[in-house]
């Protein structure tokens, strides 16, 4: 890996699975970290669990752009820079495709398209305006 000590990272779907260990690594890695979720609870226990870093959490549903826009203005008071967003969150339904669970498919696409959108939405004009950073799909 290489030297992330010290960067911005944004995590969005990081209350379990993948961006929950992401969190954990970037940690103790030495990263500032900004995650997000719909669990509070979850957030806040992992927060609890790493008392040594650098970490603030905060609710969003990916599929509202507000709330996505709302973790990376967070990141950006308190880093004042967005190093790296980890578009994490997702969804997958399991159902068969023969019962044609059309709402699930819908929240599928909003979670899993529209939520990487707006992830990308909130933070390319810091990106750009920083003239780097990354955005991890």
């Amino acid at each position: 890996m290489t030297n992330i000590q010290g960067k911005v990272v944004v995590i969005m779907g990081a209350s379990s699975g993948i961006g929950e260990a992401t969190t954990k690594k970037l940690a103790e890695e030495g990263a500032k970290i900004v995650i997000a979720a719909r669990r509070k609870n979850r957030l806040k226990a992992l927060v609890e669990s790493l008392p040594n870093a650098d970490i603030s959490y905060a609710i969003a549903d990916v599929t509202k752009e507000e709330e996505v826009q709302a973790v990376v203005d967070l990141a950006v008071e308190k880093y004042g820079r967005v190093d790296v967003l980890f578009n994490n969150a997702g969804v997958m339904p399991t159902a068969r495709l023969s019962e044609k669970r059309f709402d699930e498919w819908r929240q599928m696409l909003d979670v899993n398209i529209m939520g990487v959108l707006n992830g990308i939405a909130a933070v390319l004009p810091i990106m750009k305006k920083q003239q780097s950073g990354q955005i991890v799909d």
